[in-house]
């Protein structure tokens, strides 16, 4: 191909990515279409531009959830996290378990069972940064884990809202669920985000309190794999958060909430868009298909798990 042709399919991507990412921030790009968008876009025009989006991505998730935080009165988040305590440890224990047994089931390395479990089990991405820190995971076992959780999310992501619908579940039940099944934050602010307000409040609470798990998983992998080493990792966006909610109830916000929330919402679409630009051709080819066999068969099992216990609970 000519350099002038490289030269005009690099332009029209770039433009495609700029009007993209305009739709997200004026709301006009729901948060699946726009992982939808961003992942045609990575998968079309993967390696077009050099700006690491990925990082910016997270960065934005985070900046939404903590300025949804100022919402949301810490008093509520208190008793709403409480509610889904026990569940909540039951769902990552099972899921920890259940993976290691089936990693040790189609003889997959043991770093790579556990960075997948753990992924599936806790928080996708976050969990699976601090656990491969803290077992020494190398870097393809890490763009293995990574790649599998964020095609699941992404499946999820327009999944989860139909069965809601379908089954007819409550702003309650659907928050709950989509905070135990899903993998990412990103991924369970945006269902929860297009079933509705309350989901959404709900989902937050519940992920975020799943996400601490993430020390001590991170610990016992590191004695499990006996890397001898254990790396104290705490997501501060998650103390941001609380910061937020905690100003939010002294001080009456409730003026400023109507344009909160949308800001939030777009942003999250945003950094879905950016996160499914960063999911190549490249990546996806480097799954071995017992690693994406032990993905897909855990994240099945607990969706179906959650969504039983959440429904009967």
């Amino acid at each position: 191909m000519a350099p002038k042709t490289n030269k005009n399919i690099q332009l029209a991507s770039n433009i495609l990515l700029i009007v993209l990412t305009i739709l997200c921030v004026v709301g006009l790009l729901k948060a699946s279409y726009a992982l939808a968008a961003g992942l045609a876009w990575g998968w079309f025009f993967s390696g077009s531009h050099q700006l690491p989006l990925g990082s910016w991505a997270s960065l934005l998730l985070k900046v939404a959830i903590v300025l949804l935080g100022f919402t949301l009165p810490f008093g509520e988040l208190v008793i709403n996290a409480g509610d889904s305590f026990w569940l909540t440890v039951t769902v990552i224990a099972s899921a920890i378990i259940l993976g290691l047994l089936l990693g040790k089931l189609f003889k997959l390395d043991k770093h790579q069972t556990w960075l997948i479990s753990s992924g599936t089990a806790i928080c996708g991405g976050s969990a699976i940064a601090a656990v491969g820190s803290s077992i020494k995971a190398n870097h393809q076992q890490m763009v293995v884990s990574l790649a599998i959780v964020f095609l699941l999310n992404a499946v999820a992501l327009f999944v989860y809202p139909a069965v809601g619908h379908w089954l007819e579940l409550s702003q309650q039940q659907f928050g709950i669920w989509a905070a135990l099944g899903i993998h990412d934050t990103s991924s369970v602010v945006g269902a929860a985000a297009e079933y509705g307000k309350e989901a959404l409040e709900i989902a937050t609470t519940a992920k975020l309190a799943r996400a601490l798990w993430i020390i001590p998983v991170a610990l016992v992998a590191s004695f499990a794999v006996s890397s001898g080493k254990f790396k104290l990792t705490i997501p501060l966006f998650i103390v941001f958060f609380l910061l937020a909610s905690s100003i939010g109830s002294f001080i009456n916000l409730e003026a400023f909430a109507e344009y909160i929330q949308p800001a939030a919402k777009n942003l999250f679409a945003l950094s879905l868009l950016w996160m499914g630009t960063s999911l190549n051709k490249q990546a996806i080819k480097t799954i071995p298909v017992k690693a994406l066999l032990l993905g897909v068969i855990l994240w099945i099992v607990l969706s179906i798990a959650t969504l039983a216990l959440v429904f009967y609970w």
